[in-house]
């Protein structure tokens, strides 16, 4: 019962207790985090909808600029002249329809509604056209004109327009307008005029009024995120009947096209303090006190002449922003206490999944003491620590098994070194006996060839074996020799490629000759330090071997690939590999499998002793389908290493 509650209460407080609180601290954290996405999201789509509304409102300025600049407009200011003066042209009447047309036209591919005017420079308008319609002259003025509206203040319109930028687009609130009261309830935006001069005099004026139907259709079109509320209130100070009007607002379903009863400010709903803190900057973020409500909001200036601004903010409720990590919490602080109800089970099934592995465990340390070293630990244990000890006691018995064979791999390798040793010193004076016996009847049977023509055909064959045996026999006793001196390497830098080359040119013949093709392959070409004689001997060997291994018509295939620090080259040949019985024989002296008079098994001795000698490795080994793979490893680099051993 003690160890449960001790496993019990590690368990609790190494993973319970620090867990929940990482999650707790980490959903508060999140949620900041969160929150500042939030606040970047929202600014961005309050920017993107004064860009959008922009893009609107600039376009009226550009409407109103290119239509008093139109060939239109421009031919009547002479006769608007002219009328100002009380002579009215003959084309007079045919320019105004035409401009009418001209409007109509215009407005029928504009979105919303228009009200376009031409006035002269008392503001007396000659030509109204609204909603695609023209407005036909049915007032008449003092001069006995007709007008299409009737006659307002003039002097006061016209020192109006003279205040105002020749051939600019500015933004008034038209007496016309100001006149009509109920049309103001849905308009609360200025009009657009350009005042209209001919010879540097002013005869007139074009205006530009439109409503709102597209500003309501950018906005209904707006995204609001977190269950947002837009709204949109006006910031003019010099106007206390605007100042804080709310033009757009989805909670209260206010529209700029809206027919108003009553005028809505943003004062009465959040009080003077938090309306003034919100005009008082350009942008920023406030909590409206007493209410789950947030409140982001920036300044749009809707006429860049203007001083008069518009605040466009949203309302979302701060619980469309927290609710999520409240939930999580909760979520939190119920998993917790079901692992604390798991933790409680677990620790005691885990008490009793502790002696049963330790037993195991024991029980194979006592096996493997006794010399059973085949015995190996399993105990299939769930606990992390016994699995370490199950570990450890396996990779000790590895590492001993491992050691005790290279212990015996080390033994027969010296035997190997002293065999070969003891086999080259017998060689060498073997050698020496026997090579002056040959010399001398290779010379006697060079001297019986030069009587060639006393012998028998008979017997001129019989010389001929005797001294291609003889030159045979030479050639062995000079192995056996050269194995037996060991040379050490003289060492020098030469190409890979150009050697690889030469080599495999010195055995192209005896490969052709034997009907094998003979392929190389160099991945790069390198330079190495090595003795060049020595390792193309020991190539040339083992490239002969391969060769007569292989079968006519068979591919012998040469490849040189790269280490860091060595030179991999290897010989691969296609024939019937190398019997399991003579694996261990295979780097003997005078041991061949080749058939009687026709190797000496001195070969693979030779070139195992020069790689040896460069400190490098020969490996010989069957492939897959057929055929031997015999690889020579070389240092790229010459060492001391190699002259201590030499």
């Amino acid at each position: 019962m003690q160890i449960r509650t001790q496993v019990f209460s590690w368990v609790f407080l190494a993973t319970i207790v620090p867990l929940t609180t990482i999650a707790l601290v980490a959903t508060y954290y999140i949620e900041s985090d969160y929150q500042r996405g939030v606040d970047a999201a929202v600014s961005a789509s309050l920017d993107t909808l004064s860009s959008e509304l922009k893009r609107s409102l600039e376009l009226q300025v550009e409407i109103a600029d290119g239509m008093a600049k139109s060939s239109a407009v421009q031919d009547f200011l002479p006769s608007l002249k002219e009328a100002d003066r009380g002579h009215f042209t003959p084309m007079f009447n045919v320019q105004r329809s035409r401009i009418n047309h001209y409007f109509e036209g215009f407005q029928t591919i504009l979105q919303g509604r228009f009200v376009m005017r031409l006035m002269d420079k008392f503001g007396n308008s000659y030509i109204k056209v609204s909603q695609s319609r023209r407005s036909s002259p049915a007032y008449e003025g003092i001069s006995g004109m007709m007008f299409v509206e009737q006659e307002v203040d003039g002097l006061v319109f016209n020192e109006l327009l003279q205040k105002l930028p020749i051939n600019e687009v500015s933004t008034i609130t038209l007496p016309h307008n100001a006149q009509q009261s109920s049309l103001m309830e849905i308009l609360p935006f200025l009009d657009y005029i350009v005042p209209l001069y001919f010879d540097g005099e002013l005869v007139g004026a074009l205006s530009v009024t439109r409503f709102g139907e597209r500003i309501d259709t950018i906005l209904d079109h707006a995204s609001r995120l977190y269950n947002a509320k837009l709204f949109i209130t006006e910031n003019n100070p010099d106007n206390s009947d605007r100042h804080g009007l709310m033009l757009f607002d989805d909670q209260q379903n206010i529209r700029f096209t809206q027919v108003r009863d009553e005028y809505k400010y943003l004062s009465s709903e959040y009080g003077d303090k938090l309306f003034n803190s919100i005009i008082d900057d350009e942008f920023g973020k406030k909590e409206v006190p007493g209410k789950d409500e947030i409140i982001f909001y920036q300044e749009f200036y809707p006429y860049p002449t203007r001083l008069t601004n518009w605040v466009i903010g949203v309302r979302i409720p701060q619980q469309a922003i927290s609710d999520p990590f409240q939930k999580i919490r909760l979520m939190i602080w119920g998993i917790a206490a079901i692992s604390l109800l798991i933790s409680l089970f677990l620790s005691d099934i885990g008490v009793r999944l502790i002696a049963r592995p330790l037993r195991e465990l024991a029980r194979n340390l006592l096996s493997y003491s006794r010399g059973e070293h085949m015995q190996r630990v399993q105990t299939n244990a769930r606990i992390e620590e016994i699995r370490d000890l199950e570990v450890a006691f396996n990779t000790l018995a590895d590492s001993l098994d491992k050691t005790s064979d290279e212990r015996d791999k080390a033994q027969n390798m010296m035997l190997q070194s002293a065999k070969l040793a003891s086999i080259g010193q017998m060689a060498a004076g073997i050698g020496h006996e026997i090579n002056n016996p040959l010399n001398n009847i290779l010379s006697y049977a060079k001297l019986l060839e030069r009587q060639s023509d006393e012998l028998s055909e008979s017997t001129k064959e019989d010389l001929k074996s005797l001294k291609e045996e003889a030159i045979r026999a030479s050639d062995i006793i000079r192995g056996i020799l050269n194995f037996a001196r060991q040379v050490p390497p003289q060492y020098a830098a030469f190409e890979l490629e150009k050697w690889l080359q030469d080599t495999v040119n010195l055995v192209m013949q005896t490969a052709k000759t034997a009907g094998v093709i003979l392929t190389y392959q160099c991945e790069m070409d390198a330079v190495i330090e090595a003795d060049r004689g020595q390792l193309q001997q020991a190539l040339i060997n083992l490239l002969i071997n391969a060769v007569q291994a292989s079968e006519r018509d068979a591919e012998v295939k040469v490849s040189i690939s790269y280490t860091k620090e060595d030179v991999i080259i290897s010989v691969e040949d296609s024939g019937k590999g190398i019997e399991q019985e003579s694996i261990d024989l295979i780097f003997d002296p005078f041991y061949t499998t080749k058939p009687e008079g026709e190797g000496s098994g001195l070969g693979l001795s030779i070139s195992l002793g020069i790689i040896e000698r460069h400190n490098g490795k020969l490996m010989l080994k069957n492939n897959k389908n057929k055929g031997v793979t015999a690889t020579m490893i070389i240092p790229m680099k010459h060492s001391n290493k190699s002259d201590d051993n030499g």
